[in-house]
């Protein structure tokens, strides 16, 4: 009796902890946190540089809209500049330069005089992480 009673035992413990397992990925699929934007790799990033901005000028939402505008119309150039294969590589190189060159130009022009310094210093950051990855990762400390 007490076999049988074992081999209960671990059948019901068995279809629990598999009902359980089973239950963790949907569950993660609810907690999932609605992100930014939809539209693949370049909308998730726009919106995350956008919330970063609004954190650390704080932005009004009139601005947030005006810089959401600008990125989207600058993304847009860019995959179209990306599928153009008419031009070579260093002219796509060097014409995404001055899209970006402008587009902070056109972000700069939104912000104000105190907003200014800070958009100015987050963009020098930028430009050294981006040095470091290309030289292979920051100095040893």
């Amino acid at each position: 009796m007490k076999t049988i009673h074992r081999v209960g035992m671990r059948i019901a413990m068995i279809a629990l902890c598999s009902g359980a397992l089973m239950a963790i990925p949907v569950m993660a699929q609810d907690a999932a946190p609605a992100g930014p934007p939809a539209g693949g790799p370049g909308g998730r990033m726009q919106g995350r540089q956008l919330e970063m901005m609004t954190q650390k000028l704080n932005l009004t939402t009139d601005q947030q809209t005006q810089i959401k505008a600008i990125q989207s119309d600058t993304m847009k150039q860019m995959m179209a500049l990306r599928e153009d294969t008419s031009l070579s590589q260093a002219d796509k190189q060097s014409k995404m330069m001055d899209l970006r060159t402008a587009s902070q130009s056109k972000i700069r022009a939104v912000l104000t005089d105190e907003q200014k310094p800070k958009f100015d210093e987050m963009q020098a950051q930028m430009r050294e992480r981006m040095k470091e990855r290309q030289q292979g990762g920051p100095p040893p400390q």
